[in-house]
This record gives structure tokens, sequence and C-alpha cells, in this order.
């Protein structure tokens, strides 16, 4: 009898693989878009990567190749194929055994046995069409891949050295990672212009907290203050947005003093747009609005009364006497976002950014530790 507790218990590596898997999948990602800078690929939708003229399974495995370790990912693509057949299907894999770069296909009968109990009705001359459209390409390993992609990111993203280029790479996969957590599939869409503003955004985020760290938040907010002195301030109808980010712990009165604040810099009777204000977080709308009435911010926020309906027309267009701000709903400012042409977005962030539901051209993010800075800014 064997004594299991004298030697070391299995290792499931499930977990681990996994996880390597789907980076594997994000290098190959970055590499196709690299190599094609012009198009936009799609991840995770119908398959793992789809192109303009392909759909592409894409898998790492340290053991042997066998057909039967595929047949999961050959029987999607068939399933797709059944209903989209002008496109090419390939399984981009690696496999120990198998030299990189080369390619095979396979035969009808490898294809029955693996089509077998789920599309045995399906004619005949479907899976020969199928069998012209598909083929296995083995390539290297991860750590092979990983070097390459690394290259890539240093010569595309202009990365000064190997450390530079590392973090680029970690930037990109959470990225990536981000987009398929957060968009529904088939709008998980990404190109190298993608690519470039993450790691942009990116960048300016580490900016803002080393600056913060190193010359000290009262130096930064001089700054800050600087970056909101142009000369094109109070252009005419020029629509902004200023979004706060709130806390359990905002006060509601800081709220308000640094709304009339900003009201005082951009809002000119006869002259520009009311300006919106939205809040999210965990906070209390009552009682920032509240503060607001209080302090003589006088607003419209869709309602018309207290407590009525929405309606994004009141909002964008009050039938009646006009308010100093307009107030939107975090919920509701993608749908004011597509009616009205928002020139501005301004994000004022206590812990994460926000960014924008509709595209603007340079969006503004200022770090906060309290919303009453913002006076000082604006004064």
């Amino acid at each position: 009898m064997t004594d299991l507790a004298s030697g070391p218990l299995p290792v499931d590596d499930g977990g681990h693989d996994a996880i390597k898997g789907f980076a594997y999948q994000f290098d190959k990602t970055l590499m196709e878009i690299f190599q094609s800078p012009r198009q936009r690929l799609q991840i995770e939708g119908a398959q793992d990567l789809s192109g303009e003229h392909y759909h592409m399974q894409i898998k790492n495995r340290s053991g042997r190749f066998y057909l039967s370790v595929v047949g999961k990912a050959v029987r999607k693509m068939f399933l797709q194929f059944t209903s989209s057949r002008s496109a090419s299907y390939i399984l981009h894999c690696h496999f120990a055994d198998q030299a990189p770069g080369t390619c095979r296909s396979l035969t009808a009968e490898e294809l029955d046995g693996l089509l077998a109990g789920q599309f045995d009705q399906v004619e005949k001359e479907l899976k020969l069409q199928f069998l012209k459209s598909f083929y296995i390409n083995f390539s290297e390993d991860y750590e092979t891949q990983f070097k390459n992609v690394l290259k890539c990111v240093a010569d595309e993203l202009a990365a000064r050295d190997s450390v530079e280029a590392l973090s680029y790479h970690a930037i990109l996969h959470a990225y990536l990672r981000n987009l398929v957590l957060t968009e529904l599939p088939g709008s998980r869409w990404v190109g190298l212009n993608d690519l470039k503003k993450a790691v942009k955004e990116a960048q300016s985020a580490i900016f803002t907290s080393i600056y913060v760290a190193h010359c000290g938040y009262e130096k930064y907010l001089k700054m800050v203050r600087r970056q909101y002195l142009p000369r094109r301030v109070n252009i005419p109808n020029l629509e902004r947005v200023f979004s706060f980010e709130c806390t359990q712990e905002t006060d509601p009165q800081e709220i308000a003093e640094a709304v009339l604040s900003i009201c005082d810099r951009y809002r000119i009777e006869e002259n520009s747009p009311v300006p919106y204000f939205t809040f999210r977080g965990d906070f209390e709308d009552s009682s920032i609005k509240a503060s607001l009435w209080e302090a003589g911010a006088y607003f419209n926020d869709g309602r018309g009364y207290h407590g009525g309906a929405f309606r994004m027309e009141i909002l964008t267009n009050p039938p009646f006497g006009a308010a100093r701000i307009k107030l939107v709903e975090a919920e509701r400012l993608q749908e004011l976002m597509t009616s009205v042409a928002i020139k501005e977005f301004h994000d004022f962030f206590l812990v994460e950014r926000d960014e924008p539901p509709v595209l603007v051209p340079r969006p503004s993010h200022v770090f906060l530790q309290s919303h009453g800075d913002l006076i000082e800014v604006f004064r």
C-alpha cells in the first residue's frame, strides 16, 4: 500500500495555467495590433481574437499536442463558421513538441472525430468548406512571445529602456483586462490608438502621484491652478461637464462652495452656457442638493419640481427661469453627452479617476484631498 503522507501532495496548477493562458492571449493580441496598426481587433467576443478577415482561438500548453486537447476550440470556431463563412479560422497555439512557425490543417476524418456528437447532422460539404478556411498555427512559448512583445512595446510606444517597456506592458495588460471585465461581448474593440491612450493616461496618473509625493500637495495645487487659467476660459457656447467623486466623508458644504467658485469662473450671463455638474460614488445626493440651494447655487436637475419625473429636455432646455447650474445624475451622464455636444470634461477625483462615457478631446483629471481645495484652484 502506498503511503500518501510520505510523498509530496499532488499539485493542481490549474489557476496558474489559466492566468498564464490569459497573459499569452493578451500578448498575442498586442502583437497583432502592433503588426497591423491600422486595424481594430475584437477580444473575447465570438472567439478569443477577431480581425477584419479572421477569427482566432489562442491556446498555450506545456504538454504534447493531441487533437483532443484542441477539440473544444475547433468546435467553437466551426459553430461560428456555420453562420459566418467568409473569414479565416485560426487556432494559434503552443505545444512543447511542436516547432514554432509550423502549420497544419485537419483531415476530413480528424474533423469528423472532433465534431462527433455535436454536429452529426451537418452536411459534408459544409465541413469541407470549413477545412479550407481553418488551420492550426504552432507558435513560440510564453517566454519567447513575451520578449517579442516587449520589443514591440519599446519600438511602437517609444519606451526609453527595458524598465519603461515593462511598465507599459503592465499598463496594457491591465487595460485589456479592464476592457474584458467592463464591456459586453461584441463591444471589446481595441487598436493601436487605444493602447497609446491607455499608456498616456497611466503616465498622467503616475505623474500626479509622484508630483504630490515629492513636491508636496500645495505645490501640486498651484500647478493645477495654472492649468485652469487659460485665455479661452469664457469662450461662448462651450458646453462643459464637471464631475466630482464623492465619499461618505464628503462635506456637502465644500461641494457647494466649489461649485459656486467654478460657476464664477465659467458662467457669464448671456455669453456662455450653464455648466453641468455630476456627482459619483458613495454619498447622499439630497444633502449635496440641500447645501447647493442654501449656498445660492440654484440648480436645474431635469425634474421641474421636487420629486418630479426626470426629462432630459427640461435639463438641457428648461422651459422656466434660468438656473446657475445644471445637475445631471451619474447614470444619466451618457444620455446627456449623446444629446449635447460637450466640449470639456473635468474630473475631480479623490481615489479613482473617471473617464467620460462619450469621447471628449483631452479630458482633465485632477486629484484632490478635499473638494474645498477647488476654491483655491478657481479663486
